[in-house]
């Protein structure tokens, strides 16, 4: 398990100051990876292998927005790990003690040299301690995407300020890029992302928004149709 503290200023506020959907997901991701960075098991595994894990997929239920000014702690451990998958649970509380935000995320083990996935020891996995799973609906890593015609279809530009350190569209910055397409964006109660294929700079990246009656969906894929990502809003 491992938390930490932050306060929320101005750089997380939003326009009609409201913390962003991309804020949520920073804070949430910036305490997973120190969790991973600082364990003491899969942090020298890791180091030793050029090994990361690679997120497929988020659930984040938001119960109530951060304000301005508010301290928060971001708590996060894993609940459930295999030979090539790991689930974890990160919370944001409140500085009166309250969950502001449930979170799920998944991910997989993956070589950085070849790409692609990689199965770990079992030897590994049995000195990782795990914790109880969170009290929360867990839905589907998988968001179907429906089978109509979209409401909105455009070119979406990848710019240099969107890529990461892994040299691809950090994981947060898929919520800066699909927020431009769904007007109550920061209304949203529940986010849920589906990762498939990193969008790296010079893509062609198309955007298509499906909406439903409580939902939005906003599905990123190339020109042949192959996704890299979707995003689906829950108001």
């Amino acid at each position: 398990m491992y938390e930490t503290d932050r306060k929320i200023y101005c750089s997380q506020i939003r326009s009609g100051g409201v913390i962003g959907n991309s804020v949520l997901i920073d804070l949430l991701q910036d305490t997973s990876d120190l969790h991973l960075m600082n364990h003491p098991v899969l942090a020298p595994f890791f180091k030793e292998t050029g090994s990361v894990m690679f997120l497929t997929n988020r659930q984040v239920d938001i119960i109530r927005r951060p304000v301005y000014g508010e301290n928060v702690r971001t708590k996060t451990w894993t609940y459930e790990l295999n030979r090539m998958y790991g689930f974890r649970n990160t919370l944001i509380i409140g500085e009166k003690g309250d969950i502001c935000v449930k979170s799920i995320a998944g991910g997989a083990f993956m070589n950085l040299q070849s790409g692609r996935p990689m199965r770990v020891s079992a030897d590994l996995i049995a000195q990782v301690r795990t914790y109880e799973k969170l009290d929360m609906e867990y839905l589907p890593r998988k968001i179907d995407v429906p089978e109509k015609m979209p409401s909105i279809t455009c070119q979406i530009p990848v710019r240099r300020c969107d890529i990461d350190m892994n040299e691809h569209v950090n994981n947060a910055r898929y919520l800066d890029i699909t927020d431009e397409l769904v007007d109550e964006c920061r209304s949203a109660k529940r986010l849920r992302v589906e990762y498939k294929q990193p969008i790296k700079r010079g893509d062609i990246v198309i955007a298509d928004r499906f909406d439903c009656e409580k939902t939005s969906i906003v599905c990123l894929r190339d020109e042949r149709g192959k996704v890299y990502c979707s995003v689906e809003y829950t108001f």
